[in-house]
C-alpha cells in the first residue's frame, strides 16, 4: 500500500534555504539575514589574491577593511535614501543597511602590504602572498 505525502513545494524550498544559509555560515559567509550582501569576486594569481567587492553608492570612508588572525573582514553600510514621487506611488528594490563579509586567507599572506582602493562603486583588495621561509638544516 502507498503512503499519502503531504508535502508543500514552498516548505521544501525553505527547508532547502535554511539548510544552504546553515552551510554558508559555517563557511564564513554572510548570515541569511543580512539587509543586503555585496558579491565579491576571489582571484588568486601568482604573487597575490585580488578580491572585488561590488558597493555602489558607498563613500570609501564608510568601509572597513581588517585583517585578523588569517581572516580578511569588509564592513560598511549602505545608507537609505528614500524618495517619493508626486503620485505617491513608491518601489524600493535596492537593499541597504549594514554589511559584513569575512575571507579565511592562507597562513602564506604578508598582512603588512594589504592594499585596497575603491572605483565607481567596486572596492578592489590586493593580498600579497610571501614567500615561505625556509631553512636547510646541515646535517652533522
Amino acid at each position: 500500500m502507498l503512503a499519502r505525502m503531504n508535502v508543500k513545494p514552498i516548505s521544501l524550498w525553505r527547508e532547502f534555504n535554511d539548510m544552504e544559509n546553515w552551510l554558508s555560515a559555517a563557511n564564513g559567509q554572510p548570515e541569511a539575514d543580512s539587509p543586503w550582501v555585496p558579491t565579491v569576486d576571489v582571484i588568486e594569481q601568482q604573487d597575490q589574491y585580488v578580491l572585488k567587492a561590488d558597493l555602489p553608492g558607498i563613500d570609501r570612508k564608510d568601509i572597513e577593511i581588517t585583517f585578523e588572525e588569517g581572516a580578511l573582514t569588509l564592513k560598511g553600510e549602505r545608507s537609505e535614501s528614500v524618495e517619493s514621487d508626486q503620485d505617491g506611488y513608491q518601489r524600493i528594490e535596492r537593499s541597504y543597511g549594514r554589511f559584513q563579509r569575512t575571507f579565511r586567507m592562507p597562513e602564506n599572506i604578508d598582512a603588512d602590504a594589504i592594499t585596497a582602493k575603491s572605483e565607481q562603486g567596486v572596492l578592489e583588495v590586493r593580498v600579497p602572498k610571501q614567500e615561505k621561509a625556509q631553512k636547510k638544516i646541515e646535517v652533522r
